[in-house]
Parts: C-alpha cells; structure tokens; sequence
C-alpha cells in the first residue's frame, strides 16, 4: 500500500465558517483517498495570529517551510509559498478559494501578494496546481480567469438533520441582520434604525467576544454555536446584505436550514444561493425593509436543494478532485 502526504495550512485565531468549510473538505478528501487503498498522512497545520504589514512575510516563510506534503491544501494566503516551494517536485498545491472581490477590504502588500499570485496562476499552466471553490459563481469566474489551472467546486455541505433539531415558531418581532463583518453593505445600519423605529428586535451575530455590544439600534451577540443557531430559528428573518461578493455564506444556508427566511443581495455566490433556494432577492435595504413590514416572509426551500448540499452528497463533488490526483 503506497503512503499518500496530505497537509492543510491555513492561518487566522477564529473558525470562520471558510475555515470550518475547508477543514471538511480536508477531512473529506482525505478519507476518499484512503478508501482507494491509500496509506494516508493527514495533518492540519495553523499559523494562529493575525498577520498584517511586514508580518505578511513570517506568513510566507511559515507557509514555505510547512508546505512539503504530497498534496498541500492551503488558503489563498499560502498558495504562493506552496507553489514555489514545489516547482521542482511531484508536490500539487491545492488553493481554496471562497471568493475574491476587488473591492473587499484589503492592505496594499495583501493586493499586491494577490495580483502575483493571480499572474503566475494565468501564466503558468500546471497539472500539480489546482482551485477549489464553493459556488457556481465562483466555479464560473476562476475557469475563465485562470483557462490554464483545473477548477473544482466543492460547497459548504450541511448536517441536515442536526440542523432540522433546531426549527422552532419565530418571532414576528426578531430580525436577525446577519454576520457582523467589515463585508456588510452599509445600508443595514440604516435598515436596523428603521426597524427599531417600527418595534422590531434586531441583532447581528459575531464569531469575536470584543465586537459584542449593545448599540442604539441594535445588538451584536457572540453566541455559542447551539444558542447562535435558536437565536437564527426563533427570528422571523435573517439579512445577507453583503457589501462585496460572497462566496456562499455558511449564515444564510444555515438559517434556511433551521427553517427561517433569508433576505439578501445577488451578490457573487451569494446569489446563487439565494436563487436556488427561492430566497428573497432585492436590490436595497429599503426594499427588504418593505418586504419584513408586509409580514408575509415564507420559506420555500426546495428538496433537491437541501439534498444537494447534504453532507451525504460530499463523494459526488470529490469524485473530478479524486480523479485529478491520480
């Protein structure tokens, strides 16, 4: 039986649902390769900190030491150090990338990292570099942008029977305004005062104990995962009023998977899953502002959606990846 190396680095002090989507796919992969007779070395590697300016560079010279597996599955932040590291070896560099917006809040060394990242990507054709995204969306950007590397999608996939556990009568009055983020349009502070105005209860939820506050016209909770998931089923609404484009955020499918009505924008992979799941579209916060007052917000998920992005489904999408590595 041949020995198989697999890594996964990524870097960051909180699971962010990107990070719970790639430790997944790392799990999942990892298992499907030691289905096929594979003696599998998995390990997880975590530069824990938040790396800005200069330390961008100890970022980089981490991801270069600890990218020596058979196969490295990085995060876009360590894809360079990989790919360099491996151009003279059998080694494959395996990207997750969720999403990528110009426009997102970036430092200058972090834009210029990505623009070099993105040349050799679409310069350089390599059968051991490879891209994995979450959303049809993204699936469909990468492919044109990078003609020369493979693209795989694998999307966030869901325990949904777990997720069912938590459906429960909402509250009329609950607004649940989404993941606190710099990535919010700023409409939904406007949307949040307008709200509390009309009696409604407004909240965003947060992964980060020092952003939980209470404000004038709303709230932010950091909530453990159980409490965040009864808090998001008890409302009548959840918003995804997203300033840039999403990949597919863990939120809003979870909030459609405890049975509560998603409001958002068409943005990206955020508008895939919108569509798929026959969520509420609209183009400004006053227009979703309108559609809570009506009071007449349904959830009309379709079945074949939530079979789709069942966590049974993840053989089906690693299939092409599976292939690819042999």
């Amino acid at each position: 039986m041949s020995t198989y190396v697999i890594k996964y680095l990524r870097h960051g002090t909180i699971a962010t649902g990107g990070a719970r989507h790639e430790e997944f796919f790392w799990n999942a992969l990892t298992h499907q390769i030691s289905a096929r007779k594979k003696y599998v070395i998995s390990n997880k590697k975590v530069a824990k900190g938040i790396f800005k300016s200069w330390q961008n560079v100890l970022l980089l010279i981490w991801g270069f030491i600890q990218a020596d597996a058979d196969l490295n599955i990085v995060v876009g932040r360590l894809a360079l150090p990989s790919i360099l590291r491996n151009l003279f070896s059998h080694s494959k560099t395996m990207i997750v990338l969720h999403n990528f917006d110009e426009q997102d809040a970036k430092g200058k060394l972090l834009k210029y990292y990505y623009k070099i990242l993105f040349y050799v990507l679409r310069q350089f054709p390599s059968k051991r570099i490879s891209i994995v995204v979450v959303s049809p969306y993204f699936y469909q950007y990468f492919t044109t942008k990078f003609p020369k590397i493979p693209v795989f999608l694998f999307p966030n996939l869901f325990d949904t029977a777990y997720y069912n556990t938590f459906k429960q009568d909402r509250n009329p009055n609950k607004i649940l305004l989404g993941q606190y983020s710099k990535k919010m349009d700023p409409s939904i502070f406007k949307l949040a005062a307008l709200l509390h105005q009309e009696g409604y209860q407004c909240f965003f939820c947060t992964l980060r104990q020092e952003e939980a506050a209470q404000h004038e016209h709303y709230e932010i909770k950091k909530l453990s995962f159980e409490d965040y998931l009864n808090a998001m089923a008890s409302s009548y609404c959840s918003l995804s009023l997203s300033g840039v484009k999403e990949g597919w955020p863990r939120m809003v499918h979870e909030s459609l998977l405890v049975g509560t009505p998603v409001i958002g924008f068409q943005t990206g992979g955020l508008g895939d899953l919108l569509m798929a799941s026959n969520s509420y579209i609209v183009h400004d916060a006053y227009e979703a502002f309108h559609l809570i007052k009506e009071g007449n917000l349904k959830l009309n998920l379709p079945l074949d959606f939530v079979n789709k992005y069942d966590i049974s489904a993840s053989t089906a999408f690693l299939e092409p990846i599976i292939n690819y590595l042999e």
